[in-house]
């Protein structure tokens, strides 16, 4: 049953579905082999807390369920983009304002 969050440094308590994240864990094919045969009990259900699942996930780590930190997400820059000289700007605008003009 789940009662409490299952990061161990953690104690937020579990109360909501919406609160958080549930995770389903099924045995790997290692464990699967260790255990003979398929084990229903070995599919288990896990929740980490908002503050939790936010920087955690809960994994098998050999015959056991761990909670580790998520990778580090990387952020990619858009390239610099260079001004476009001449065309831009108020003179275009002051030009497609004057095109039907006849002094100039």
């Amino acid at each position: 049953m789940l009662s409490k969050c299952a990061n161990p440094e953690c104690s937020e308590i579990f109360r909501y579905l919406h609160a958080g994240k549930i995770f389903y864990l099924a045995p790997t094919p290692d464990i699967e082999i260790a255990m003979g045969m398929q084990h229903p009990a070995l599919h288990e259900r896990f929740w980490l807390c908002d503050k939790c699942s936010k920087e955690m996930t809960v994994v098998w780590g050999g015959n056991q369920v761990r909670v580790v930190r998520l990778p580090a997400k990387v952020v990619q820059l858009a390239p610099a983009t260079a001004k476009k000289k001449g065309v831009g700007g108020r003179r275009s605008k002051a030009r497609a304002a004057s095109a039907g003009r006849e002094d100039r």
